[in-house]
């Protein structure tokens, strides 16, 4: 399971997603295996970015995985 932060208040697991479609400019259609379709204004290449794992949509800062492992090592 990996969930993908899209827009401020949606997050999706990307295990259940279907296809992803361009519907207009800045927005995009994100249809679910189950049929349930989102439509956040959100440009698509920020969607692709988030579900390929861009650092500008991680949740958590991934610095503090390296600070964390640095701090055992000591």
């Amino acid at each position: 399971m990996k969930l993908v932060k899209i827009d401020s208040d949606l997050y999706l697991n990307t295990d259940f997603i279907e296809a992803i479609e361009v519907d207009g400019e800045g927005s995009t259609d994100i249809t679910m295996k189950n049929g349930e379709v989102f439509s956040p204004n959100v440009p698509i290449k920020k969607v692709l970015d988030a579900i390929s794992g861009s650092e500008e949509h991680l949740v958590f800062d991934p610095k503090d995985i390296y600070l964390k492992s640095s701090q055992k090592k000591k």
